[in-house]
């Protein structure tokens, strides 16, 4: 069930107005993130980096309350979750598929059932407009030690600002002074979320991270 937003009474309705203005309020921000407590997670554990990592960020994402909103029709909801939904690739093939599932159990049941749903029912590029809970986008470029990375955008689309799901790339990890650090760039709405909510991100991220054994 979504909670629409009372925006008389919401503390950023200046800034949600402001920013409405704007065809395209959507921004992105790059940030390191240091991962060798999760790298050795995952090697302990025998699971794969990539949907743990998923599981962490959308974790943190789902604390926090701006980044669960949504608009539609100039209005603003409260949603309960957001599901991640990854870019993914076959052994051998250079095109990707799409997985959607939520995130639910611990970091090893999301990653056992991530690779499940990646092999027995990948979905087409196209797919996620038909997934019914609002979303995180996510994928990798495992290739290159990325900085940035912008997002398409299809500017004809008169809904474009309304657009509110998060979302994360990140490319490969490196080795610095023996610990492993990994870019990331995060898109977001600004009618929804300022800086101050993407370094909250960050922070939830990292004290999660911290904590894997």
């Amino acid at each position: 069930m979504r909670q629409e937003i009372n925006l008389n009474e919401w503390g950023r309705k200046q800034h949600f107005e402001y920013y409405s203005k704007i065809s395209t309020p959507h921004y992105c921000i790059a940030f390191n993130v240091d991962i060798t407590n999760l790298l050795q997670f995952t090697r302990k554990h025998h699971i794969s980096f990539y949907y743990s990592l998923i599981y962490l960020c959308t974790q943190s994402l789902n604390e926090i309350d701006e980044f669960l909103l949504e608009i539609e029709d100039n209005g603003v909801f409260r949603a309960e979750r957001r599901v991640p939904c990854f870019t993914d690739l076959k052994k051998g093939e250079t095109s990707f598929h799409m997985v959607s599932l939520p995130c639910e159990g611990d970091i090893i049941e999301f990653a056992t059932k991530a690779r499940e749903e990646s092999a027995n029912n990948p979905l087409p590029v196209n797919a996620l407009a038909g997934v019914s809970e609002p979303q995180i986008i996510y994928s990798c470029i495992p290739w290159a030690d990325i900085t940035m990375c912008s997002n398409e955008r299809d500017y004809n689309d008169p809904k474009l600002k309304d657009d509110t799901a998060p979302i994360l790339v990140w490319g490969k990890y490196v080795e610095r002074e023996g610990r492993y650090i990994i870019n990331m760039t995060l898109d977001v709405n600004h009618r929804l979320i300022d800086g101050y909510f993407v370094g909250l991100f960050v922070q939830k991220l990292e004290s999660k991270l911290a904590e894997l054994e």
